[in-house]
């Protein structure tokens, strides 16, 4: 149920959204953000701003204006900002694109600076070996992208150019990354596998590698994203095809140190406030968008109503730490879970928090702005 302070305003815009992003201000709260489509003959990237809506019923007091746009060919896959008016996406076309974002006061204006084309591609004699771009990770001005060939890449901003190309980083395909710091780099794929690269490094291998439990041992369980603590990274958490997590202490890698049982269809995109890392937010292909909040209630009370199912796999016990998130079936009595949004019926790809706003969207060709998000 979506908490009674909590407002939910919707618009639809007749395309799927695979991306969203708050553009970052540096002292005010963002009005303004972009999107990422897919599923479309000719794909976009969208500047929307939040308008005052003059015909506002209960509902919508804001409404989305498209203020700028720029066409792609394959679907966008990632999305993120590596300043203020800078932007990188990755395609399915196999290249990954840096975007200027110039924001004047009246308009705003779309210009791809630079085009990493090829950056993953299958080992075939036809020209047309493009491989599909399935994710991409920023920390400062570099970034790492990954793809159904296997392939790890890192790429910077400012130089232009591929700083490192780990062609045999995986097997099979590579569904996410993420940066855990400027020389090290997780991939997650398809076999339920999480690999550490040190890209600082001569070698080709992997410097560590642990597995995503599962519901089901005989199963295999996706890895969808990877999200990681904004104040304790050796903190890490990877949402799964089967819509669990997992969360590791890389003090400690040999064993998970919680496994939460959350939604009933895959996890699209998990990510903690950008602001307040006591609260979690995770999205499902189900149509559900929910968050953790870290409370305080004693141990032994849980305030999740069930929704929650944790186990320690330290030799049964869980690790002894302050952080809910590493408590093991102590995590139950230390996170509640409010469902944002709910029933929607088709994915909530993708969604972003700024402050006390949420804002997503997903494969029902709407954006949703949650206000008074506490």
């Amino acid at each position: 149920m979506v908490p009674e302070t909590t407002k939910v305003n919707s618009t639809f815009i007749s395309e799927k959204v695979s991306r969203i992003r708050w553009i970052p201000e540096q002292y005010d709260e963002s009005s303004s953000f972009i999107t990422g489509s897919w599923d479309l003959a000719v794909n976009n990237l969208k500047v929307w701003k939040l308008v005052r809506n003059d015909y506002a019923d209960d509902e919508n007091e804001f409404v989305p204006k498209c203020t700028a746009e720029v066409c792609f060919t394959g679907d966008i896959s990632g999305l993120e900002f590596v300043d203020e008016r800078s932007v990188v996406l990755s395609s399915t076309e196999g290249f990954v694109s840096l975007i200027g974002l110039d924001r004047e006061k009246d308009e705003d204006n779309l210009q791809e600076r630079h085009r990493f084309d090829g950056l993953h591609k299958f080992d075939t004699f036809s020209s047309l070996n493009a491989a599909p771009c399935t994710g991409l990770s920023v920390h400062d001005t570099d970034v790492a992208t990954v793809g159904e060939d296997g392939r790890l890449n890192v790429v910077s901003t400012v130089g232009l150019k591929v700083l490192r190309s780990i062609a045999s980083a995986d097997s099979c395909t590579i569904s996410c990354v993420a940066f855990l710091n400027p020389k090290e780099v997780l991939t997650g794929n398809r076999l339920g596998i999480i690999k550490c690269f040190d890209i600082r490094a001569e070698g080709q291998k992997a410097v560590g590698s642990f597995a995503v439990s599962c519901e089901d041992e005989k199963r295999s369980n996706c890895v969808t994203c990877i999200a990681y603590h904004p104040t304790q990274r050796h903190i890490i958490l990877a949402g799964s095809e089967e819509g669990s997590i997992t969360v590791w202490d890389l003090r400690q890698p040999q064993f998970p140190a919680s496994y939460l049982k959350a939604h009933d269809h895959a996890i699209s995109e998990l990510a903690f406030h950008r602001t307040q890392p006591s609260r979690l937010f995770s999205a499902s292909e189900g149509g559900e968008l929910w968050q953790w909040n870290q409370n305080t209630l004693p141990t032994g009370a849980s305030a999740t109503g069930g929704l929650l199912g944790g186990t320690a796999t330290h030799g049964g016990e869980s690790t002894d730490t302050n952080n809910p998130w590493l408590n093991g079936e102590r995590a139950k009595s230390k996170i509640s879970v409010t469902s944002l949004l709910s029933g929607i019926r088709k994915a909530v790809n993708s969604f972003d928090s700024c402050r006390s706003k949420v804002i997503c969207g997903g494969d029902n060709e709407a954006i949703y702005l949650l206000e008074n998000v506490n």
